[in-house]
């Protein structure tokens, strides 16, 4: 009961407004004051009202792995609560944008147009580019088989065709991924408008 005395005593001294504040100090004895310890205590310190309950709690220190831990935990969080907002204002343009799903079916559809359109456009520099790198690979064998140097402007040539037609297909490529996203995306986003609006959404 000792212990509670100087407890007692500052509730019974201190006006209403005042807090009170407890804390373990280095020789492990509980120790109450109307003022905050001066330095950061190893177990945190607790603020009492003037009733004894408590207000509010102060983390003590922490070790280099606790803090570490703590850092880590505090990032994850954030991460999670930016997972949600982006989530909720994913959500939100959905419903702004769209009034049924066969308009996010539109959209995909003059997406998927113009990025076809592109394919076709890129497929058309390939056969362009490897009718010219053709014209030159025939060129050097023509030169290897008269027993005569391939020139320094000849080989420069091939290998910039050799480059276009890699640049080229890799863009086609892309493309054809960006279509492939832009459908999944679609079916993704078709199924939360559908969750979003309820029974009876088309």
């Amino acid at each position: 009961m000792r212990t509670h005395l100087p407890l007692l005593a500052l509730l019974i001294c201190l006006p209403a407004s005042a807090a009170i504040y407890k804390w373990v100090d280095e020789n492990g004895k509980t120790q109450y004051s109307d003022k905050p310890p001066q330095q950061r205590t190893s177990q945190g310190e607790t603020k009492l009202n003037n009733r004894g309950m408590v207000v509010d709690k102060t983390e003590g220190l922490l070790t280099p792995e606790q803090q570490a831990a703590k850092e880590k935990e505090q990032a994850k969080q954030r991460e999670v609560a930016q997972k949600e907002l982006e989530a909720r204002r994913r959500d939100k343009a959905l419903l702004n944008s769209f009034t049924n799903t066969s308009e996010i079916d539109a959209l995909l559809l003059r997406n998927v147009e113009q990025l076809q359109a592109g394919i076709q456009s890129d497929k058309g520099r390939v056969e362009a580019a490897q009718k010219r790198l053709d014209g030159f690979l025939a060129k050097a064998s023509k030169a290897n088989a008269s027993n005569k140097p391939v020139s320094d402007d000849l080989r420069a040539n091939i290998k910039d065709r050799q480059d276009d037609l890699t640049k080229i297909q890799e863009e086609i490529k892309r493309k054809e991924a960006e279509i492939a996203h832009l459908r999944q995306r679609a079916d993704e986003d078709k199924k939360r408008f559908l969750e979003l609006r309820g029974p009876g959404a088309k």
